[in-house]
């Protein structure tokens, strides 16, 4: 129910300023990018954003909220990884109260919403996503679409030098953008959301994003909206998001600029017919996960030189370190392997980390590990998990080397902003699977 007021949710010491409009209906979350709002004033007259929340409001129940860094809530001093930008979702989403919710996502705030969708299938009924794409800058020749390295050095150069007074309207309204007044409001509405620093943050963040390797494990009902001439995400590379998501609708709006200002009434009516004419889709065992597989180097010879009784209460030790290390990373020890464990993990970053930490930890203990750790679609069957992204962590844990945590591309791509380094070790051929895999040592950067 709305009520009006601002409301706080908490991610840790995090709080996250949220509102809530509307009376009755589905519950939609609109998941923001970038810098764009501030729900104290996000329905006064004259607010951009004033139209969208009525009509949704309408007819469902809407939640704004602000992200970390901009408007309301608590700031942020650093780069934020994408594995952060999903847990501040999650406390949103769990502060609202219900079981499912329908994800609005715009810009950068579509990857966190295909984010969210993926790993939690079981929390979301419908995903609509409007003016995004998996990633932002240039991949060639994979991705072709987005930003060059220079045209992204050439945007922080303009946030450090004209953020408040209308810094990179071009790339949000287009031509309207040398409408006269144009740059003033929008540079208002940036000293409104954002400081310069943070607002750089922000935006290193989203042109590091990548989501393409998660794509395909959306079950939810997906509807893609995009733009032809937007200048900030290109209607190839949104048709490209449309096609790798399983059953997804691509459906095209007027040609114009990034912000919908303009087209409002027709935006809202998409994503109203979209949210109130589909049934929540069935909770899916099949969700996004990280595995993580350890290894105890020499285990065998060390059984035998130390004997039964020693090695049991070795391997004691190994099982203490191992699952205090687990639960203060979030993981889930989904069973011993023998002289290791599987463990499984919402975000890939926590499944770094802990890994990396398990390394010296059981060294300190003369146990010896090597480890691998791989994202991707799992299934799980009971107690028991399945599927080729269980394989793959195993296969990349298994080449690693005395003390070494490899992982996956799709790990270094979705730890973009986490402060981890990856090195990587170049495409390696994996045990009963036909394509390569681009395999990466992951080490805390200096």
């Amino acid at each position: 129910m709305s009520d009006g007021r601002v409301h706080y949710a908490r991610n840790g010491d995090v709080r996250l300023a949220y509102r809530v409009f509307g009376e009755s209906g589905p519950t939609g979350i609109w998941v923001p990018g970038w810098v764009v709002s501030n729900v104290d004033t996000i329905d006064e007259p004259g607010s951009p954003y004033a139209r969208a929340i009525d009509l949704w409001s309408q007819e469902a129940r809407s939640v704004a909220w602000d992200r970390r860094g901009t408007g309301l809530s608590d700031p942020s001093a650093h780069l934020l990884s994408l594995d952060e930008r999903l847990e501040d979702l999650v406390a949103v989403v769990d502060a609202v109260g219900v079981d499912r919710v329908d994800l609005f996502g715009t810009s950068e705030g579509g990857s966190v919403s295909i984010l969210f969708a993926a790993t939690y299938p079981d929390r979301v009924s419908s995903l609509c996503l409007y003016g995004t794409a998996a990633r932002f800058s240039q991949d060639p020749p994979e991705f072709p679409w987005g930003f060059s390295p220079s045209e992204v050095e050439s945007q922080l150069a303009a946030i450090e030098d004209d953020w408040g007074e209308g810094a990179l309207a071009e790339l949000f309204y287009g031509q309207a953008a040398e409408v006269a007044g144009m740059r003033e409001l929008f540079g208002k509405l940036q000293r409104s959301i954002s400081s310069p620093s943070l607002a750089k943050l922000w935006w290193q963040s989203v042109m590091e994003t990548d989501v393409r390797a998660v794509l395909g494990a959306v079950r939810a009902p997906t509807l893609v909206l995009a733009r032809p001439g937007n200048p900030l995400v290109p209607v190839e590379s949104s048709a490209a998001l449309a096609a790798a998501i399983p059953n997804a609708q691509f459906h095209l709006l007027p040609p114009g600029p990034h912000t919908p200002f303009d087209i409002v009434d027709e935006l809202m009516q998409e994503l109203l017919d979209f949210f109130t004419g589909k049934p929540g889709a069935p909770a899916d065992e099949r969700v996004l996960k990280t595995v993580l597989f350890t290894d105890i180097v020499g285990s065998t010879e060390r059984l035998s030189a130390m004997g039964d009784t020693s090695w049991r209460q070795q391997l004691d030790g190994h099982d203490d370190v191992v699952d205090s290390l687990l639960s203060r990373h979030g993981g889930v020890r989904a069973k011993h392997t023998g002289d290791g464990v599987f463990a499984l993990f919402d975000a890939p970053t926590k499944a770094a980390r802990c890994a990396l930490e398990l390394v010296p930890a059981l060294a300190a203990r003369n146990i010896r590990i090597r480890a691998g750790i791989h994202t991707g679609e799992c299934e799980r069957r009971g107690d028991e998990w399945s599927g080729v992204a269980v394989h793959i962590g195993a296969r990349i844990g298994a080449l690693a080397g005395t003390g070494q945590v490899l992982t996956s591309r799709t790990v270094r791509d979705l730890s973009a902003g986490s402060g981890l380094a990856f090195e990587s070790l170049g495409p390696h051929e994996l045990k009963g699977l036909h394509e390569q895999i681009e395999i990466c040592q992951v080490t805390t950067a200096r």
